[in-house]
């Protein structure tokens, strides 16, 4: 009787722990695997993907992409440099055993059409803290670009690097 009893209970334990979700321990680095997308009216114009490491320490890691242009000022202020392309900031902070809390600022900018001396550089920024389940996409931020009618998206996905 004690035997069965016993087994019952060594059965029903090992049922209720392989239904459970696998819990994920806290890593010190996670690899940040990005997607910015550009929508018109839903349909994806463009997908890029960037990739980080980061450190669960507190610290900032960075990802820059783009160029540096040069804008005459004229006279004495001669040349300056306005970077335009895609920036992204992240802090990371491990928040129980199966999410991430981020910090995560953005910025896209573009020079849409630029002609003779007149350039405009059009930007989207975005900053969160999003919690992020570690191994599922998660959306960062989604702007809608006021000038052309467009929106960008970001989307991380956080997994424990070895």
């Amino acid at each position: 009787m004690i035997h069965r009893t016993f087994l019952m209970c060594f059965l029903i334990a090992s049922a209720l722990a392989f239904g459970q979700d696998q819990k994920v321990e806290p890593h010190s680095r996670y690899r940040l695997e990005f997607v910015l997308k550009q929508l018109d009216h839903g349909k994806v114009l463009s997908t890029h993907n960037f990739v980080m490491s980061a450190e669960s320490n507190g610290s900032t890691s960075q990802v820059r992409t783009g160029n540096r242009i040069p804008i005459d000022l004229g006279g004495e202020k001669g040349l300056q440099y306005q970077d335009v392309g895609f920036s992204c900031d992240a802090r990371i902070n491990p928040v129980g055993s199966s999410n991430v809390g981020l910090e995560i600022g953005w910025e896209l900018s573009t020079m849409p059409g630029a002609t003779g001396s007149e350039r405009v550089v059009r930007q989207v920024k975005g900053r969160s803290t999003p919690l992020a389940p570690v191994g599922k996409q998660t959306l960062v931020g989604s702007v809608d670009d006021i000038n052309s009618g467009q929106q960008f998206e970001l989307d991380v996905t956080v997994t424990p690097e070895q």
